[in-house]
């Protein structure tokens, strides 16, 4: 990308792929099956799959080759819709991360991507990848035996980046607990991730990124009744509020506590979890970049040609 050039605000518009989530991959009454596995899928829906992965990786076919390669060696280890939900979770926090270092480049070496309560870690090392000169560090009570198989992966199929020894050397994994300063205490600038984190791990990361000036981006899971002093139930329970619609109206009222900047959304028929919030409280008033959600497009040509 020329550096003389400002940043491209957006770019072209993703393909939809609710027709494979729907359609071809094997689901719940409402959602993927958290069971399948991409190895069991049907030959012709995995070539399906590695399009969709091309597709949200434009520019980085070897994705396709290290992915298959855990689901062809390790079989047990990559499931279908931690898969798509992550690669719909990347695309979106991707952006937001290129347009924040383009309005203020001196992020882009001080920065520490976090990727907090992390589970599979199959985010933060898709994140790292992505931006190879930016700290990315994914913490989680306990290290999962897939770890050491992603990295295998990347390192056997992932681009170097300027002559480095390892593909992944940006990328740490910690053990503990991220209410814990000793495990976790973010700087001015940093970025916060969190997917799926349940009741009060949302709005502390939330607070957190407040407090210290950092870009966030929070996919809450489950939520508790009242955590934010709004009632979405009645005692003989005839309001009528199916889940979905207390999941939204929750999110809504995280997202309003915390002037948070946007509401995202990933495919309701990957997760029925599936709200995003983004944004980024670097200056004050945490409005940030006018980015679109579609400007993955602008810098994806190679890895070794991106942020």
């Amino acid at each position: 990308m020329d550096a003389t050039k400002p940043p491209r605000k957006g770019g072209k518009r993703r393909q939809n792929y609710d027709d494979l989530f729907l359609k071809e991959l094997p689901r719940t009454e409402k959602v993927i099956d958290s069971n399948s596995m991409i190895n069991d899928l049907p030959q012709n829906t995995q070539q399906h799959i590695k399009t969709y992965i091309a597709n949200r990786c434009p520019g980085s076919e070897e994705i396709v080759e290290a992915l298959f390669y855990i689901a062809n060696n390790y079989p047990k280890q990559l499931r279908t819709k931690e898969l798509c939900e992550t690669l719909e979770s990347v695309t979106l926090i991707g952006a937001k991360i290129n347009a924040l270092m383009a309005d203020h480049p001196e992020r882009k070496k001080n920065m520490t991507i976090y990727d907090l309560a992390c589970g599979h870690g199959l985010l933060g090392i898709l994140i790292a990848y992505r931006f190879p000169n930016v700290k990315v560090v994914c913490i989680d009570h306990e290290e999962r035996p897939c770890w050491s198989t992603y990295i295998e992966a990347f390192e056997k199929y992932g681009e170097k980046w300027e002559g480095k020894d390892s593909v992944m050397t940006n990328f740490t994994f910690r053990e503990g607990d991220l209410m814990d300063t000793a495990t976790f205490q973010p700087q001015i600038g940093d970025y916060l991730i969190c997917i799926h984190g349940c009741n009060d791990l949302s709005p502390y990361i939330l607070q957190s990124a407040k407090q210290n000036k950092c870009g966030y981006a929070i996919m809450p899971c489950c939520v508790r009744e009242n955590i934010f002093g709004v009632s979405t139930k009645s005692s003989n329970r005839n309001w009528g509020m199916d889940d979905d619609t207390r999941y939204a109206t929750m999110v809504g009222c995280l997202a309003g506590k915390y002037d948070c900047e946007k509401i995202a959304a990933i495919s309701k028929y990957i997760t029925n979890r599936f709200l995003m919030i983004i944004g980024d409280y670097y200056e004050d008033g945490g409005g940030g970049s006018s980015d679109d959600e579609e400007s993955e497009a602008a810098d994806t040509s190679k890895r070794a040609k991106r942020t």
